[in-house]
């Protein structure tokens, strides 16, 4: 009922002012009007609570990976799940990661994830407050951080997010883009 009288409210001003209140109410956000159209693209928030939805736990890492976002969960259940949801932030699979059972780092990886003050999404928002996040990943080995990659003017940067004081610094430089030509081993 209120919803109709706001609606009429608005068209009573607007024949009045000659049509600047309907200009106003328009340029609104809806998010049934980007739905309708297809523009609608869910953000690292959106996506990793839909993740945790999914698979009740402690988010370990997400990326968004060809259009779609991809989540690793450490699951209440103690085993990690893989959650790959599409652009709008809808499940479209998971599964559990039968490697991970015996493996001893990803027994230490589990606990320093645990004991983390910082949750994934706390380090997007600390890391990126004026940015585009499009990953975060726990490193639990040695001093626990979180790896945040963001976009901003099309220019990419990698930080690190401390685990337990959320302290922001710039990661280390990749000098080498992805190609692994050193022979540094």
């Amino acid at each position: 009922m209120k919803r109709n009288i706001v609606i009429a409210s608005v068209t009573a001003a607007a024949l009045v002012t000659g049509g600047t209140a309907v200009a106003v109410a328009g340029t609104q956000p809806s998010s049934t009007a980007s739905q309708a159209t297809g523009a609608a693209r869910a953000s690292l928030s959106d996506a990793a609570h839909a993740a945790l939805k999914a698979v009740p736990g402690t988010l370990d890492s997400i990326d968004r990976d060809h259009g779609r976002w991809e989540a690793d969960v450490l699951g209440k259940d103690g085993k990690w799940h893989e959650v790959t949801l599409d652009a709008n932030g809808k499940v479209t699979g998971q599964r559990v990661d039968q490697d991970d059972d015996s493996d001893p780092e990803d027994a230490a990886e589990a606990k320093a994830l645990r004991h983390a003050s910082v949750s994934a999404i706390e380090a997007a928002r600390k890391a990126a407050p004026q940015s585009t996040v499009t990953s975060v990943e726990f490193d639990g080995d040695r001093t626990p951080v979180w790896e945040v990659e963001t976009v901003k003017n099309h220019k990419e940067r990698d930080l690190t997010v401390d685990a337990h004081s959320g302290k922001v610094t710039q990661a280390p430089a990749d000098d080498d883009h992805g190609n692994d030509d050193s022979d540094d081993d």
